[in-house]
């Protein structure tokens, strides 16, 4: 499915388990590597200070934890390369994107030293709107697997493209696959209005459909829909996931959506943070 990943990496220690996550699943894909550093530039002047050896130990120790990372990814079978840029982290990883014809980009939702901008929100949000690559987020206290995965769904043509992937996901490794349905909506307002009670369960109705329809065209071992009204819906998705132990979480946006309005209002953002495992975000193609 994925040819070429694109890994962003901060050489940090702590980001390692952000490589060794992305190249398992790149080892399964049997997709090439490409795992990149941006430092970003200095903008004072060492040369006032007579020393410019702090600028170039700095540069020389992410390039050492950079080819470690790509040792660590060579060791477990998966052909990487390294790529040391300088510059804006946004700016730079969106141009590599697209220099490398990297089919999906790996990252974590925290950094802890040089690339601290790569958060949802920021240098993710900037590969999301500028890039038709689909987004592996690594974030929670679960490592990616492939055994059971977890698709957020509301029926709009983002959330059928996620289907789809996370359908052919669940076909080529076995997968168990699980559609959630989230609704935010008052208890109280929807017992209180039967108006908007039978607007929401024929949503329901029709969501359910559409995403059965897309699953069985694929060869899935085992699937399920699970519907939950409540608020907020990411905290709903997210612990139906957790209770179905997913490995992985797929949700869609659009090519060049804003990160805060991809999936159901803002969702994809809010879950990332709450998911206990990898996110997946896949891009729907614009015509």
């Amino acid at each position: 499915m994925y040819k070429k990943m694109l890994v962003a990496f901060d050489g940090a220690r702590t980001s390692m388990d952000i490589v060794r996550q992305a190249a398992q699943f790149a080892r399964s894909e049997n997709s090439m590597v490409d795992i990149v550093t941006v430092c970003p530039e200095y903008q004072g002047d060492l040369r006032i200070h007579g020393d410019t050896s702090v600028l170039y130990d700095m540069y020389e120790s992410i390039r050492n934890a950079l080819n470690e990372a790509v040792q660590q990814c060579e060791e477990i079978g998966v052909k990487a390369q390294g790529h040391f840029c300088v510059g804006n982290p946004s700016d730079i990883l969106v141009e590599q994107v697209g220099a490398l014809g990297s089919d999906i980009v790996a990252l974590g939702t925290h950094s802890s030293q040089l690339l601290q901008s790569i958060v949802v929100g920021s240098v993710a949000g900037t590969v999301v709107q500028q890039t038709a690559s689909d987004l592996l987020i690594i974030t929670g206290n679960t490592a990616l697997s492939l055994d059971s995965i977890f698709l957020a769904y509301d029926g709009s043509a983002e959330a059928e493209a996620a289907a789809r992937q996370a359908s052919a996901l669940s076909e080529r490794y076995g997968a168990h696959l699980t559609a959630g349905i989230a609704y935010e909506m008052d208890m109280e307002a929807f017992s209180l209005s039967p108006v908007v009670e039978n607007d929401i369960l024929k949503k329901t109705e029709q969501a359910v459909s559409s995403v059965t329809r897309i699953v069985a065209a694929a060869d899935v071992r085992g699937f399920d829909v699970t519907v939950r009204y409540g608020n907020p819906p990411h905290t709903v998705l997210a612990e139906e996931a957790a209770k179905k132990k997913a490995g992985l979480v797929v949700v869609g946006a659009g090519s060049r959506s804003k990160l805060a309005h991809l999936l159901m209002g803002g969702v994809v953002y809010k879950l990332v943070y709450c998911s206990n495992c990898p996110v997946l975000v896949v891009k729907e193609q614009m015509q």
